[in-house]
């Protein structure tokens, strides 16, 4: 009996040194595995990556992002067309408005003046009338007036129209008369018989004419 109880107290005992070792031996294992860089690669774990990997995995993520054309590039090439597009209607807008506001300045009397060309015509036709008649001072004062009138219609852009020996044109003259004319070619304005007048260069009244035949 004392035996049986020796031999189970001797296998119960333990080696303290043992004990020791084991410490020593963890210890040194972590030591170990502190001291290893962090970028460091666990062959073990490479070796498992190694045989997952397969040759066509990198092909496959690239190739389609290489290959697809970014849409962001077509919606800003639209947007910018579309910019372009608006600038130019608007420069085109602007330049139209600033045209159509001179105009209206400058056409804006273009009823007055031309009820002012009969009275203009009344005093040409006064100034004729007093060719022969003996009366300096009336024919002085008309003439002092109509000079003024023709100024002012000056200032507003009326010229008289120059009719004789030009070409008949009918968007500036009006034909009432025809007569044939020795050494005088066809189609051409020989008399005036009513003025025309331009405004700005644009027809205000045409020019009652007789034209050679």
């Amino acid at each position: 009996m004392e035996e049986r109880m020796v031999l189970v107290a001797d296998d119960v005992v333990k080696d303290p040194n043992e004990g020791e070792e084991a410490e020593s031996k963890s210890a040194e294992a972590e030591a170990e595995a502190d001291a290893r860089p962090s970028d460091e690669v666990d062959p073990a774990e490479m070796a498992e990556e190694d045989l997952a990997y397969e040759p066509g995995d990198a092909a496959e993520d690239e190739a389609p992002h290489a290959s697809e054309p970014d849409p962001r590039d077509a919606q800003i090439e639209e947007l910018t067309q579309q910019l372009l597009r608006t600038r130019a209607d608007f420069d085109n807008f602007r330049r139209r408005t600033r045209q159509e506001r001179e105009e209206l300045v400058q056409f804006a009397t273009k009823k007055l003046l031309a009820d002012l060309l009969p009275v203009l015509d009344n005093f040409d036709r006064a100034i004729q009338a007093l060719e022969g008649v003996n009366e300096p001072q009336m024919k002085q004062g008309i003439e002092m007036v109509h000079r003024q009138l023709i100024q002012v219609m000056h200032q507003y852009g009326v010229t008289e129209m120059a009719a004789v020996g030009a070409p008949f044109d009918p968007a500036q003259h009006e034909a009432v008369m025809q007569e044939q004319v020795e050494g005088q070619e066809p189609g051409r304005v020989i008399e005036v018989l009513q003025k025309g007048y331009l405004l700005h260069g644009r027809v205000l009244r045409p020019a009652m004419v007789k034209v050679s035949v």
